[in-house]
């Protein structure tokens, strides 16, 4: 990121699981530390909390004349403290439900960031399925083939984080760097975090979905577009969501697809932290507008299933399920003796989204996405070593996806065809009907038909009764 435009800060980063987000994107989107750096300080409910909720002033994010001059370090412990204790009962209101417990808030430097990442990071994650996850996504065009995953993670989020909460030590945590400015909606999110926590134990939520990452995704999202819906609501007042246009909401995600590639040297992977922020936010604020915020409150008793629910309400509301998707890898590994299943799991519409947005524009790349339906991939190290051919050992990826009708399988092979071009030297793409089959990391010794023939031989679906089927024709027009 060391020549690019400073990019919009993650402030909702929370401890992470080992599946996610294509693999790094989740790793560095659910990321959060494990051990208080310092003694910190609580915040318990406040007395007299409904006082400043009813003064204008208090429930808008504001700047104090004497507070110390801006610039790296300028904040500390006690100023982070003051402004949680300010805003908590709030935030509180704002998202109608109340403070039960205490929030302990510290304040963090970037350099402290990146040391908790890094040892957050292997919690759950060795440091070799880490680097499978970087070979994965680099086979797929995600990251560079030459560059160290840990490093990539690690750059994202001491450049991009402002603040996270930790729901083990019921902490959040507060960029020492930030702004007067960004400070309340730093504060204001993290504190809907910690309120999450107390009625819907982040912790529990938050735990590993190992090959399921889209499912996982589905639940960042929801945690996310929570938090920043309930600072969104606090900053708007008595009207709340209901004074966020439709057209703002759409922007967010808009501007996440479009501009990551000027604030982000790894831009698919920007757009994979960002999009719960914006689309999460965008989806939980049309439900509360719709159905009130005990709707919110409903979905972590029945959490969603797939990223696509958590970008379109009506597939929500409708608890549209993911299409079961698998491939039988046998017959890959039949034509590579010797060869090992390295991986497998689901990429998802929000995954698929963020690739496709680095080819076409945001409204392009959203079309192309919509209709998914499920998918499932698979990675294989084959032992054919490509140091000769000039490339580094990336795995062969193969992967299926499954589409609402053939007219949305079209599109977004046409689509996904153009970033597999542009991304992907060694790729292979086909189509049957309903059915988009890809393949990546492909070593030149092999022929491209034979590995798809042999890859849909493997594909076993389990599709919605007719009935079904026919609903969603319907509905995707």
């Amino acid at each position: 990121m060391h020549s690019k435009a400073r990019p919009a800060p993650w402030v909702g980063w929370i401890r992470r699981g080992s599946g996610g987000y294509g693999g790094l994107g989740a790793i560095a989107l659910t990321l959060a530390c494990q051990t208080n750096p310092a003694p910190s300080a609580s915040v318990p409910p406040s007395d007299g909390a409904n006082a400043a909720a009813s003064d204008t002033a208090a429930t808008r994010p504001k700047a104090e004349a004497d507070e110390p001059r801006e610039g790296e370090g300028w904040l500390d412990s006690a100023t982070a403290q003051a402004e949680a204790a300010r805003i908590l009962e709030q935030i509180s209101q704002a998202r109608n439900l109340p403070v039960t417990g205490a929030v302990n808030v510290d304040v963090v430097d970037k350099p402290g960031i990146r040391e908790f990442a890094k040892r957050s990071m292997y919690e759950t994650t060795t440091p070799e399925e880490l680097r499978l996850l970087g070979r994965v996504q680099a086979s797929m065009g995600i990251i560079p083939r030459d560059e160290d995953p840990e490093q990539i993670v690690l750059d994202l989020l001491e450049d991009g984080v402002a603040g996270f909460y930790d729901p083990k030590q019921k902490t959040l945590y507060i960029g020492d760097f930030v702004d007067k400015v960004t400070l309340s909606m730093v504060v204001g999110h993290e504190i809907a975090h910690g309120l999450q926590d107390m009625h819907f134990d982040l912790k529990k939520h938050q735990e590993p979905l190992r090959h399921r990452s889209d499912e996982e995704v589905a639940r960042r999202f929801l945690i996310e577009g929570e938090a920043q819906a309930t600072y969104l609501a606090w900053v708007a007042g008595e009207q709340g969501l209901a004074a966020i246009d439709d057209g703002v909401l759409d922007a967010m995600g808009n501007q996440v697809l479009d501009m990551a590639h000027i604030v982000s040297d790894y831009p698919m992977l920007a757009r994979s932290l960002q999009l719960p922020y914006a689309d999460g936010t965008a989806t939980v604020a049309r439900l509360v507008r719709d159905k009130g915020w005990e709707a919110i409150d409903a979905l972590y008793e029945q959490l969603p299933e797939s990223s696509e629910q958590m970008l379109h309400i009506d597939k929500l509301l409708a608890r549209e399920a993911p299409i079961p998707t698998t491939i039988d890898a046998g017959g890959l590994e039949s034509m590579f003796p010797g060869s090992t299943l390295a991986w497998y799991d689901t990429l998802g519409e929000a995954e698929l989204l963020s690739m496709l947005a680095h080819v076409e524009p945001s409204s392009v790349a959203r079309r192309a996405a919509a209709g998914w339906g499920g998918d499932f991939y698979v990675a294989l190290d084959t032992g054919i070593d490509r140091q000769g051919e000039g490339s580094p050992n990336v795995p062969l990826v193969v992967g299926v996806t499954v589409w609402d009708s053939d007219r949305d399988a079209a599109e977004f092979e046409e689509n996904f065809g153009s970033y597999l071009e542009r991304m992907v030297p060694d790729h292979a793409l086909d189509r049957r009907g309903d059915m988009v089959l890809f393949a990546t990391g492909i070593p030149e010794t092999v022929q491209a038909s034979r590995l798809l023939s042999t890859a849909w031989k493997g594909v076993k679906v389990s599709r919605p009764d007719r009935k079904e089927r026919r609903r969603r024709r319907k509905e995707r027009g």
